[in-house]
């Protein structure tokens, strides 16, 4: 399908030079010409001695050539294994440049994105913030959000560092002298009802059990909230009564409230009583059901502790209703659900003991008064010492123990809060500084700061006590030592972060969120139904499934298995999955296989009201197989809809408009036929065999560039696993660039292919993939910046911090 790479020996490669140059000269100087320069490339100007000399232009065609862009289809094109050996001899000359040093790239100096920042408070402090609250939107425009030159600062930021500093150091420690506080969760307009409750995109109905819910409930909703001291809160649950709602009263329903597991709290809503009060007294009735769910008193410790609303399953029939009702997966439909809540409090603070952020502050007490600044120093070289992700400096200590003794004289705690919220809003602790030593243009960087890369890169956060230990005795780069952590950190919980950032950002899954299905078209996938929150969970699970379980990349393809609960199970049209936590399940449908039949990936490259071939053939040529198409040209006309007393066409039918443009054709020769191949598959994930409004039998027919014919998801499954080293050298050269926070260019494609050329050998296993990049000088070593450039290194690694 695609050209695929193989070794050359040297014998053949200098024979082969000129036979090579000859296929560049008959197949491509035709358009390519210092008369023509198409595409700005005049191959008649090239030579193959200069072959080295002008490696951007070769590492462009590279890209063209193996993703079967170029020669364009339609026309002449030499045969595949011709096209093949030239794309190898071509890489095999750049990647054995005698004499030239890999590059290691450039990037300035960055700060922690907004996860970073939330992953680095939880594993330092064990405390879950809200990031959203306390920092800035970051949007990285092209690209992933560890990039260095969109994680600049501004006066602006600073600023709100600065005040996070102090808010995460206090809601750590606690507040003694904690006010009422109120907290809505969900959306406040819920709280009082005027009118029928807006709830949730895809939360349902709340007609079954909840994942993560109490065994034998049904809806309802779970938060975790911080609570800043132990003592007495008070809960209120949003109106659950509304006159015009009667219907949904006329069972009883037994609400619970649980704090950590444990009941504290059970009323009755609903029933023949409070059916009848509000059928005869209207608003007095529903004022008095609704204030059983006001001010609920409740004992609650200092920390963070899951809250949950919930309902007794108070029946086992399928419906309440003769008909069946729009969710798939059944359940009672007159039932009220829980669509927000609130927390006030505290009320009264009995003490600041007990929460996880304390005990993990706080290791050590002092006997009595005189003893509270060594405890304190104990305390705050270690904070400092992971939060630096460094040894702590006598310069460090000096600078922290001032917020300290400035801080004292309100109490030992208050002062170690100080203390905590200056390291908090340390350049050291914000920025992720670069040191090592000067080697010719390029910086050999030290063992610390490739221990906080490492962590950086797997865990999105800061390194643990064994990286760091390791980097003290100047052990961790030892490639045993280092390949043994590699397998640790990926076997630890915190790098589901590959899969949920770096998966996500790399598939494009963000643009899901902007694909709202058609209301009309799709009814049963569409608010309270809407299946994207599903479908991001079971690609997450899918992936972490491949990445972290010493299989190979390559199954992301073709894995036969995924992961679903009841709703969506019945959304792909499973009907043997049962219950509202997702499970693995092996695919009966082969259609479901890989990635390509999963419902996040078939949503995102489609439209709200259909199919979008163009989309999903671009997404897999950009995203699968690193060779994204051209942009397309301006003021494009947009694609023909079906009118009103029209006979309707399908979507191929009313796309044969780019086959028989010519200027169309030649990137549409290549995308069309892969998104034809999915056209089984409708907006929303569902599998059909025939077109929903011509009747007709889907089309899935498709011609790729090299002539070969497909039919259906399956036979593309199956060409683009023949090319599987073009996707796993996609996949690389994102991982590659998320990892260095840097976008790539031609110079670093050499350490690409030598790193996939490693996994080959390991059956292409993600951890060798990431231990090829973490054993590269573009990984361990840093570009000098360029002449000139104003590199903050060296003015934030000295800059002092002050009470």
């Amino acid at each position: 399908m695609f050209a695929v790479a193989f070794d050359c020996s040297g014998g053949e490669q200098a024979s082969a030079a000129v036979r090579h140059w000859q296929l560049i000269d008959g197949y491509c100087v035709d358009c390519h010409n210092i008369a023509d320069w198409a595409g700005g490339v005049a191959f008649d100007t090239l030579t193959r001695e200069s072959v080295t000399g002008d490696i951007e232009i070769w590492e462009a065609a590279i890209r063209k050539m193996r993703g079967g862009l170029m020669p364009p289809p339609g026309q002449p094109r030499p045969a595949a294994r011709e096209l093949r050996e030239s794309v190898t001899f071509l890489e095999t000359t750049l990647d054995n440049n005698a004499g030239v040093t890999p590059a290691v790239g450039f990037a300035p100096l960055r700060r922690l994105n907004r996860r970073e920042y939330a992953n680095a408070v939880r594993d330092l402090l064990g405390l879950e913030i809200a990031v959203a609250d306390l920092l800035p939107d970051e949007s990285p425009a092209g690209g992933f959000d560890t990039f260095a030159e969109v994680l600049q600062v501004t006066p602006t930021f600073i600023d709100q560092f600065v005040n996070a500093a102090r808010v995460v150091a206090e809601q750590a420690v606690g507040q003694s002298e904690a006010r009422p506080v109120t907290v809505t969760f969900g959306n406040a307009a819920d709280m009082v009802l005027s009118g029928s409750p807006r709830g949730g995109f895809g939360r349902g109905m709340q007609q079954n059990h909840e994942a993560g819910m109490p065994f034998g409930t049904r809806g309802g909703m779970s938060v975790i909230h911080t609570f800043p001291a132990a003592g007495e809160y008070r809960l209120t649950i949003g109106d659950l009564a509304l006159a015009r709602e009667v219907p949904r009263m006329e069972f009883t329903n037994t609400l619970v409230a649980l704090l950590d597991g444990k009941e504290f709290f059970r009323t009755t809503i609903g029933g023949e009583q409070d059916h009848k009060a509000i059928d005869q007294l209207q608003d007095p009735a529903v004022a008095n059901i609704n204030q059983r769910l006001r001010d609920i008193p409740f004992q609650a410790p200092a920390g963070q502790h899951r809250l949950t609303v919930s309902f007794i399953k108070r029946s086992y029939a399928e419906s309440d209703e003769r008909m069946r009702t729009l969710a798939v997966e059944g359940g009672q439909e007159r039932v009220t659900a829980v669509h927000a809540l609130q927390v006030r409090g505290p009320m009264q603070v009995d003490s600041l003991m007990g929460s996880a952020s304390r005990a993990r502050i706080f290791t050590c007490q002092p006997v009595q008064p005189s003893a509270g600044r060594e405890c304190a120093e104990t305390i705050i070289r270690r904070l400092a010492r992971q939060a630096f992700s460094r040894p702590v400096t006598e310069t460090d200590m000096r600078q922290l123990m001032a917020f300290y003794d400035a801080a004292s004289s309100d109490g030992f705690e208050a002062g170690v809060r100080d203390a905590l919220s200056a390291i908090l809003a340390s350049p050291h602790f914000m920025y992720r500084a670069q040191t090592g030593t000067i080697d010719g243009d390029r910086m050999v960087l030290d063992q610390h700061t490739v221990a906080a890369r490492l962590a950086l890169f797997l865990w999105s956060s800061l390194p643990d006590e064994t990286l760091l230990d390791l980097a003290d005795s100047q052990q961790l780069l030892q490639p045993a030592v280092l390949s043994a952590q590699v397998r640790r950190m990926l076997a630890d919980p915190r790098a589901m972060t590959m899969t949920k950032d770096f998966a996500f950002q790399w598939l494009n899954v963000g643009k899901l969120a902007e694909i709202e299905p058609d209301r009309e078209l799709f009814p049963q996938a569409n608010r309270q139904f809407d299946p994207r929150p599903k479908f991001r969970e079971e690609l997450r699970l899918f992936i972490d499934s491949i990445l972290r379980s010493d299989r190979p990349v390559t199954e992301l393809l073709t894995a036969s298995h995924t992961f679903v609960d009841e709703r969506l199970a019945m959304h792909y049209g499973i009907d043997d999955v049962k219950g509202s936590r997702f499970q693995r399940i092996e695919l009966a449908q082969q259609a479901r296989n890989g990635l390509l039949g999963k419902g996040a990936i078939l949503m995102l490259t489609a439209n709200p009201n259909r199919t979008a071939p163009v989309l999903r053939g671009a997404w897999i040529l950009e995203r699968l197989l690193g060779t994204p198409p051209a942009a397309p040209p301006p003021n494009v006309e947009a694609l023909a809809e079906n009118g009103p007393g029209q006979v309707p066409r399908t979507v191929r039918e009313r796309m044969a408009l780019h086959s028989e443009n010519p200027n169309c054709h030649g990137c549409h020769g290549v995308m069309d036929p892969l998104g034809f191949a999915l056209e089984n598959f409708d907006t929303v994930g569902q599998y059909h065999e025939r077109d929903r409004l011509t009747g007709q039998l889907i089309d899935t027919a498709a011609v790729l560039p090299d002539g070969r014919q497909l039919q259906g998801v399956r036979e593309l499954r199956e060409a683009l696993v023949e090319s599987a080293d073009l996707f796993v050298q996609a996949l690389t050269e994102n991982l590659l660039s998320y990892a260095l926070g840097r976008k790539l260019d031609h110079r670093d494609m050499p350490t690409v292919r030598a790193i996939a050329r490693h996994a080959a050998r390991n059956d292409y296993r993600f951890d060798a993939i990431v231990l090829g990049i973490v054993s590269s000088d573009s990984f361990r070593q840093r570009q000098l910046p360029p002449a000139g450039h104003s590199d903050a290194l060296q003015a934030v690694a000295s800059q002092a911090i002050k009470p």
